[in-house]
This record gives C-alpha cells, structure tokens and sequence, in this order.
C-alpha cells in the first residue's frame, strides 16, 4: 500500500512520566460523523510493549482508495518513550493485488498512553502497466492501555480507546470510540475483528455500529444490524452486533459478526463465518 508519514507527538511532560507498562495498548482515530464510516482518516492502532524493551505495532489506516494501508511494525522506543520508523511495506491483498505503502510513523509511549502521527501514502499494483495512486493521509492518533475503570456519567466530547480480547500477531486488536458533543450519544466507533469461516478462512477486518447510538441510562448502549447481499449466485447474510458501557473514565463491552453464505437456488448453506463474542475495554 502506500506511503506513511508520520510527524513526531511531544508532551512537555513526557520525561517525567513512568516507562510503558508491560502489556497492550489500543486506539486510534475516527474523523467527524459527517464523513464516511470507513472513509479516509480513520485508523485503529495496536501496540504490545514487550518485556525486552521493544514495540510491536499493527495499525491499519483507510484511504481514498480501495484497499487500506497495513502496517505491522517492530520498534525500540528511547528512553523518553519516543520512537519514529519509517520505510515501504508490500502485502497481496485475497485476489492477488499488490499493494505498496510508504509509511513514517512516530509516536511515544508513557505510562497508559501513547499517541502519534502517522502519514500514509499507498500504491494499489493490479499488473505491471498500471497502478493506482492514492492521495496521502495524515492521521493524529491516541491509544491506551485500558484498565476496565468506567466511572460516571459519559463526557461529552470524550474520546476513548482500547483493546479487545482478540489478538492479531502480537498486540490485542484496537477498539476507538467518539461520544458526542452532547454528552448523549455515541458519535462514532470503530474496531477491529478477526471472523473465522467454516474453509478455515480467517478474514482481518474493521467494522463499526451505527452513528450516533443514543447513551441510554447508566451509560449504555447497543446495536444490532442485519445485512443481505444477493449476488446471481450466492446469498450473503449477516449480523452484528455491539454493546457497551460508557462513562467518565472508560467503557466497557462486547460486539460480534456472523455469516451465512447461501446458494440462492437451493438456499443449501455454503459457508459460515463468526467471529465469536468479543470482549472491549477503553479509556480516556
């Protein structure tokens, strides 16, 4: 995919706060409801501090163009906590496009939080001739390692990030979400999710619930949305679900996906895919 720059976070603070906790760390950024749920800007972001000192990083950042920039990333942070890795990654996407990204992603790391700016720009190969260029991405981004503390009532404005109980390589994968400036609703979220399928496919995806969920008594809030796709073929049906809890501090909660691939002639079941219940924590 393409190219990703990323513009060193300080904190005037920064060398007086304690080292990265050993563990793992999510989060990420959504842009404003207005946009597009999957449109350029948005990026999920895990990290996993290993006890020898070093980073792991998987982030994922959209574009304008089909595919998405992936990054799975090692780092030594300094003794500040800062770190800056840049370079050119190549992956396939599942029917054979390369996709090549440039990428600079910095950042730091400090007690519960870290944070950065990443830049991408990415390259879409569909054969040796031709060659789609997608426009750079600049996405300021927030992460922390949850602890389950969900306090009072939601802040309006607040924005939480955490991880969920799947993992992908090393670190949990990343859970972002956005209250609004109401206080009342759930703006935006967005969360990575791994769904297994009966051909022993694993599909490493993003999703996200509906826009601006209203926060219900106690900080609650939940979705569930049902889709079908019909092809000349095949029915594709589907079901997820999201539920939380939001407070002052942080929230808490879980969502799911489920799939049923179906021959539209003989309605004979040809695939199942789900991802399980998965569980979420997040903090401010």
């Amino acid at each position: 995919m393409a190219a990703a720059v990323v513009v060193a976070v300080g904190s005037p603070a920064l060398a007086q706060e304690p080292a990265p906790v050993l563990g793992n760390y999510g989060g990420g950024a959504v842009v404003k409801p207005s946009r597009s749920l999957y449109g350029a800007g948005n990026m999920l972001i895990g990290l996993r501090a290993a006890g020898d000192g070093t980073l792991q990083i998987d982030a994922t950042v959209t574009l304008s163009c089909s595919e998405d920039a992936v990054l799975t990333l090692r780092t030594t942070p300094a003794a500040d906590g800062s770190f800056l890795e840049r370079g050119t990654s190549e992956r396939a996407t599942a029917d054979g496009v390369a996709v090549r990204t440039s990428y600079r992603l910095s950042g730091w790391i400090s007690g519960s939080a870290a944070g950065g700016t990443a830049t991408v720009r990415s390259s879409i190969l569909r054969d040796s001739r031709r060659a789609t260029h997608c426009p750079r991405v600049t996405v300021r981004w927030s992460a922390r390692r949850p602890v389950g503390e969900i306090g009072g009532a939601p802040v309006a404005g607040s924005r939480l990030h955490g991880t969920t109980s799947q993992r992908l390589h090393g670190p949990r994968r990343a859970i972002t979400l956005r209250v609004a400036g109401d206080g009342a609703t759930l703006a935006r979220a967005l969360y990575d999710i791994t769904v297994r399928c009966d051909r022993h496919r694993v599909t490493a995806a993003y999703d996200a619930p509906r826009r601006n969920l209203p926060i219900g008594a106690g900080g609650v809030v939940h979705d569930v949305e049902r889709f079908t796709i019909a092809s000349r073929r095949t029915i594709y049906r589907s079901v997820e679900r999201f539920a939380g809890t939001i407070g002052s501090s942080g929230a808490a909660g879980t969502f799911s996906t489920s799939v049923r691939i179906a021959d539209r002639r003989s309605g004979r079941t040809l695939e199942r895919c789900h991802s399980g219940r998965v569980t979420w924590t997040a903090a401010r």
